[in-house]
């Protein structure tokens, strides 16, 4: 019986070229191909300056560090996000507040960020959930409101566009991720974007040990880590990076396929973008069952080999943070994500493909 994954890299024979090529030099890290990939990325999202790191969670401890977020001050995000979003917050001994989610979006409810601020916030931290827009606007203006330093976690929504502005342009620091179900992929690898010579000045610093480079000579001059991104790696993410718009054009291919399947069933809620979204950089095709039991129906399908994802589980309601959090309830996210379920979706799916998943899907008894 065929396998269908949850998702799976494009990997083609520029890409390869691409990496051999850099494994022939002696530039297998801190190389020309970083700076070439990190340049090439800065016109694509259109931002003056761009850093790549090793990860997209290095990525946010290090925009944390930029904005000065030390510990006991606190920063707010969202528990509807993938763990890494908190970790990095408690990581530099930080203190998270998670609030709800808007049900449009599945971004932060503006309201609840109004709620949650105190004296204590330094920063926030917006996810743009599945790669669709937040209201990152509204979301800045209330932060800079009270003089709070806004990070905006695009991890999953590089190529995604609102307004003509592209997402991780919007705040004063943006995060990608190139993980191998993204849209694009350096096997592993991040990118932090900004208009701030000095956030992009301490994340060069930050990745690389606190060291200021001159030469083979360096002077500590701060704490850092070992974050940086190697040229191996750099290579496949500025091949891929070259392709970005047909990648897009080809996800919104195959979503559209999944809505035409999908869309007549009135107990499945599909993903549906922002109008001003022009650019839909799907990362991945996330229905809602509002009637049925979502983890049941995963079952079925993985019967099919159809494998599904949980996307997201929420943080707060995790083993090691209901310990920290017991009492915190949020309605919205508590709702919304026992209702998700992540289909297979990846650019080798044809459109038989998805008919057998849509199939299976509609078929136990949904």
């Amino acid at each position: 019986m065929k396998k269908y994954p949850l998702a799976k890299p494009d990997i083609q024979d520029s890409d390869i070229l691409a990496v051999t090529q850099v494994l022939k030099t002696q530039h297998l890290s801190r190389g020309p191909v970083v700076r070439q990939f990190e340049e090439e990325f800065c016109r694509v999202v259109q931002c003056q300056f761009a850093s790549a790191t090793s990860s997209g969670t290095a990525g946010l401890i290090m925009a944390l560090q930029a904005l000065n977020v030390k510990a006991g001050d606190e920063v707010i995000t969202v528990s509807f996000t993938v763990p890494a979003t908190v970790n990095s917050i408690l990581s530099i001994g930080a203190t998270p507040i998670m609030v709800d989610i808007d049900k449009e979006t599945l971004g932060m409810c503006p309201m609840a960020l109004k709620a949650a601020i105190t004296d204590k916030t330094k920063a926030i931290i917006v996810v743009h959930a599945f790669g669709k827009a937040a209201k990152i606007e509204e979301l800045i203006k209330i932060a800079h409101s009270n003089n709070i330093k806004v990070i905006e976690d695009a991890c999953e929504a590089i190529g995604n566009t609102l307004h003509n502005k592209p997402l991780g342009s919007y705040a004063d620091i943006g995060v990608f991720a190139f993980y191998p179900n993204k849209q694009i992929t350096s096997g592993e690898g991040g990118m932090l974007v900004t208009n701030n010579r000095d956030y992009y000045d301490a994340f060069e610093l930050l990745k690389n040990h606190g060291r200021s480079m001159n030469g083979d000579l360096y002077d500590q001059i701060s704490f850092g880590w070992n974050f940086r991104l190697s040229d191996i790696n750099a290579a496949l993410g500025l091949s891929q990076l070259k392709r970005l718009k047909n990648i897009i054009e080809k996800r919104q291919n195959i979503a559209k396929k999944y809505q035409v399947l999908l869309a007549d069933n009135s107990s499945i809620c599909c993903p549906i973008f922002n109008v001003e979204e022009i650019d839909s950089a799907w990362f991945v095709y996330v229905v809602r069952l509002k009637e049925h039991d979502r983890d049941e129906v995963m079952n079925e399908l993985n019967k099919q080999q159809i494998q599904c994802g949980r996307y997201f589980a929420p943080v707060h309601l995790q083993p090691f943070y209901r310990l920290k959090y017991p009492n915190l309830s949020l309605i919205n996210t508590e709702k919304i994500a026992s209702q998700c379920l992540a289909l297979p979706f990846y650019l080798q799916l044809s459109d038989q493909d998805i008919d057998f998943i849509c199939h299976n899907l509609l078929k136990t008894n949904i």
